[in-house]
């Protein structure tokens, strides 16, 4: 393995050893904050957010690249491990791998003379509710991020360019009955039994494919948490659930919502918890337009919420593209290719330089 590719596995690895669940990113922050120090440029700090900014040139277009810095919690995965060409562990795809890739390019770059001037956004609590999120504090502190010309975030993609993001929405909905013994349940009336015609009809709601640019994205709907009762001898007099809808771009939040709770019966709570909205692709954007041309990569829809609706809120033009692999975020078995790391780092490279 070139020496390049065999930095990056060990500067993932030891990203991967930092825990920063959502909430934690302090470590992580600060271990970041130690890789850039030294390099030529401003480095900002914004609570556990990051940011190194390179010298600025007249004339040349601003480009950032963005990446979060917190997991999901741990299930037996927190110590990182390289077996069978693979780098496992928490985060590794979701997304130690991209700020791994992130931090080499700072490094490398700060010596060579790109065509953009470059920013390296690090940004805490994206797992979570999006009022939480890190990046929504940077735009009113470091407002030029938002004059950027592209945005590239390096949420996992296998490789792929992953186009737009579809919207998430969580709403708690809450079925109300009234509270007995259970042993004189005639008495009362469950909240648990009330909600079953409603968890059928969710049930049975397929995901719903809508294609744009070329690429398909999937809306769906899923009851995530349920929560009933207060004691084994108490009939239940509330029932609540939270249901994920994700939903495609080019729809609003409001048209979300109000879709989701033409299902619901009239009776029952309906409180939204909160709500991100979706992104469009923006593939004809010229420099989107010329990464997609340039290296061939194959194109897909981003089956997730990620920060590229941020960007693109703000008429900066963004996609997502980076070596972690989608499907093994948030599971005990995340891991990634070794291989992975050096194509994203090669491909970024050749595009900014």
């Amino acid at each position: 393995m070139p020496q390049a590719a065999t930095d990056l596995v060990q500067l993932t690895a030891e990203l991967v050893g930092v825990p920063s669940v959502s909430g934690n990113e302090g470590a992580i922050a600060e271990r970041v904050a130690r890789h850039l120090a030294g390099l030529p440029g401003k480095l900002t700090r914004v609570a556990h957010n990051v940011v190194y900014a390179a010298p600025r040139r007249e004339g040349r277009p601003l480009a950032v690249l963005a990446g979060h810095l917190d997991t999901v919690p741990p299930q037996g995965n927190e110590t990182p491990r390289v077996e069978d060409g693979r780098l496992f562990g928490l985060g590794a795809s979701d997304m130690k791998a991209g700020l791994a890739v992130m931090l080499e390019l700072a490094r490398a770059l700060a010596a060579q003379s790109p065509r953009f001037d470059l920013a390296y956004v690090f940004y805490e609590c994206e797992e979570v509710a999006l009022e939480k999120n890190g990046l929504r504090k940077l735009w009113s502190e470091l407002p030029w991020l938002a004059k950027a010309d592209l945005a590239i975030v390096l949420e996992p993609t296998d490789g792929a360019v992953e186009l737009g993001c579809v919207g998430s929405l969580n709403v708690e909905i809450t079925a109300v009955g009234k509270a007995a013994h259970s042993a004189r349940p005639w008495l009362g009336d469950n909240a648990v039994y009330k909600a079953l015609p409603l968890l059928e009809r969710l049930q049975a709601m397929e995901p719903r494919p809508v294609t744009l640019a070329g690429v398909t994205y999937q809306e769906t709907l899923q009851v995530t948490v349920a929560k009933a009762g207060i004691g084994r001898n108490v009939v239940p007099d509330r029932f609540t659930v939270n249901v994920n809808r994700r939903y495609a771009p080019g729809r609003s939040p409001e048209e979300a919502i109000a879709e989701l709770r033409a299902l619901v019966p009239e009776s029952f709570e309906f409180q939204v918890v909160d709500v991100s909205p979706p992104a469009l692709p923006h593939e004809d954007a010229p420099l989107v337009a010329e990464f997609l041309a340039r290296f061939g990569l194959e194109r897909r829809a981003k089956q997730g919420w990620t920060d590229v609706a941020q960007f693109t809120e703000r008429g900066v033009p963004a996609f997502n593209f980076g070596p972690g692999v989608p499907e093994l975020a948030h599971r005990a078995d995340e891991s990634l290719p070794v291989e992975n790391l050096a194509r994203a780092y090669e491909v970024i490279a050749e595009f900014l330089t």
